[in-house]
């Protein structure tokens, strides 16, 4: 006679399942940082570098879950001109490994003109950056000149990786932006860039740089005139290998298929 599997069974098995997820994921991805600026206070892993309050400063609007960089701005060229960046660490992954940075930037007052918001990657301290102090480039949209657009900006020497510099036209006042980061050999990254408009589905790719990178963390940054522009969500993690997550899915699935077959006690 077959007995019959308890009807706990599949429920204790689905337990299993999200235990060995639960234990298995965290091996192959680490969400640094996921924010979409809810609540009453920052992502304790969000560090605000304001150098300069006069120049500009960044408040977390509680109201419409954002945040805004507000002051009367610089530019941001030899010299990180007490500009405002909010960072985090740069995820640590190995050689051959990736990180990804995703935000959507959202420009106020769109007829001001000489502005520059988006992702940089940065060394440190608390006020440093520019050109003349390791910073490479800047990925952002563009409301510099006209027309607008997205684009990667090497800073001083205008070229981000020597590879030049890479921009798409783009008429929008409301664009999310990603950066994806594979670390080479002795940190030699690659870095491969991406933008879409809110609606849409799929990314646009607008290009890659590849450099010697030792930064220690990637910001979201604003360059130019009159800041009034906000970031509404900024999410920095590593990203797990496919094979890392079939691993843990095929293993799950196994231990669920045990529990299910064993059989009931008498």
């Amino acid at each position: 006679m077959t007995k019959a599997i308890p009807s706990m069974g599949w429920r204790s098995g689905m337990v299993s399942l999200c235990m060995v997820l639960g234990w298995g994921l965290p091996l192959c991805v680490q969400a640094d940082l996921v924010t979409s600026f809810e609540g009453l206070t920052l992502d304790p892993n969000l560090y605000l570098d304001v150098p300069d309050p006069d120049i500009g400063t960044i408040e977390l609007d509680t109201v419409n879950h954002n945040l805004r960089f507000t002051g009367p701005g610089a530019d941001l060229w030899d010299w990180r001109n007490g500009l405002p960046y909010a960072w985090t660490d740069i995820p640590q992954v190995g050689v051959g490994g990736v990180w990804r940075a995703e935000t959507e930037v959202q420009y106020y007052d769109t007829s001001e003109r000489g502005r520059i918001v988006g992702l940089t990657t940065y060394a440190g301290p608390d006020g440093a950056g520019g050109a003349a102090m390791g910073q490479e480039f800047t990925f952002g949209l563009d409301h510099w000149d006209w027309p607008n657009g997205v684009w990667v900006q090497g800073l001083g020497d205008n070229q981000p990786g020597d590879s030049g510099n890479l921009a798409n036209e783009l008429i929008t006042d409301l664009v999310d932006l990603r950066m994806d980061v594979t670390v080479g050999d002795l940190n030699f990254n690659t870095y491969d860039f991406y933008y879409k408009q809110w609606d849409d589905v799929d990314w646009t790719g607008l290009g890659t740089i590849s450099y010697v990178n030792e930064d220690k963390r990637v910001a979201l940054f604003f360059k130019g005139n009159e800041m009034n522009v906000s970031f509404n969500y900024f999410n920095v993690t590593a990203v797990p290998e496919p094979g890392s997550i079939a691993m843990v899915g095929i293993g799950a699935l196994s231990l669920w298929l045990v529990r299910l077959r064993k059989p009931a006690r008498a």
